[in-house]
């Protein structure tokens, strides 16, 4: 990786441990995101190839039955085991985006989530949620999905119902203050994952999603949701600190004070060999104790992007 300022916040050098094969997806997203390599280039469509035949992605997306779906369309938001989450964790452990068979699950899911119209609820006997929906139209906006008129609908519910003062959530345990973080947290991923001209259009709901959690401090101290200040990959059902820094870090947020100081929670996370470790079990993810790629990958999107600051400040 290039010679940089924010390079020199690292205890070692990870390289070797986020190529060495095992997770194609991991591989293909550090030459993108951070060597810049284009989508069309050698590497990354090397890294591509290999991910549909090896790594967590590819492991879940073997499971996939014929019509797209894992298991029941009756049963696509069953914790943990329903179509969504299995989606949604292959999408977000770098499965190819052009994927046929992520293609064929976000058809499907789209013909069968409930309910019709507006928000996206778990299942057909539980209420509309906008963390829900966030991480659903997040994960599909990846897929291409986002001028979906299903999706549009979907984004327009959840910008409708965030602003200042967030968005309510009927799962008690994520409120602080009476609002969801983790709906902040996908808002916000479902604009960085958009093309730039949505980007473009969806771009109060993103200042919206930031402000929320910036003024909050990124909820380093006082209330926040049980696990929030753990870090765990893949975040399915809620988010943490580290995906909301480097969510902001995408989005190209500026290195305000409270991102400052949760970069500096993030660094001291960090190994002997700049590696950062799961501190928390999350569905379909890494053991506790686990040494991530995947968080090693998130964590140095953060510090790529506010590190110099960081140094400067």
């Amino acid at each position: 990786m290039a010679e940089a300022i924010w390079w020199r916040h690292l205890k070692g050098d990870p390289t070797r441990f986020l190529f060495d094969g095992n997770e194609p997806g991991v591989e293909w997203r550090v030459l993108v995101e951070l060597l810049g390599r284009g989508m069309d280039s050698p590497a990354v469509e090397r890294a591509l190839a290999g991910v549909r035949e090896r790594g967590t992605a590819a492991a879940i997306l073997a499971r996939q039955e014929g019509v797209g779906l894992w298991g029941s369309p009756g049963a696509v938001g069953r914790r943990w085991s329903g179509s969504v989450w299995q989606f949604l964790a292959a999408t977000w452990f770098g499965a190819d985006p052009r994927d046929p068979r992520l293609e064929r699950a976000a058809t499907a899911l789209l013909g069968v989530l409930s309910p019709a119209t507006g928000g996206f609820a778990p299942s057909r006997d539980s209420q509309r949620s906008a963390c829900f929906t966030a991480g659903v139209c997040a994960a599909l906006v990846r897929c291409g999905f986002g001028r979906h008129p299903r999706v549009q609908e979907a984004v327009a519910w959840l910008a409708a119902r965030g602003g200042e003062g967030g968005w309510s959530c009927p799962d008690l345990r994520h409120l602080v203050s009476g609002a969801c973080p983790h709906a902040a947290v996908w808002a916000l991923k479902t604009v960085v994952e958009s093309n730039d001209s949505d980007r473009r259009r969806l771009a109060p709901l993103a200042t919206a999603a930031a402000t929320w959690l910036v003024e909050r401090g990124l909820l380093l101290e006082g209330p926040a949701p049980p696990g929030w200040r753990r870090f765990g990959y893949p975040c399915l059902g809620q988010s943490d600190m580290l995906e909301a820094l480097a969510t902001l870090a995408r989005w190209g947020y500026p290195p305000v004070a409270s991102v400052r100081a949760a970069l500096g929670v993030v660094l001291a996370r960090q190994d002997e060999g700049g590696r950062w470790l799961v501190e928390r079990a999350t569905p379909l993810g890494e053991g506790v104790g686990t040494v991530s790629r995947w968080l090693t990958l998130e964590a140095l999107v953060a510090v790529a992007t506010y590190g110099e600051a960081l140094a400067a400040g």
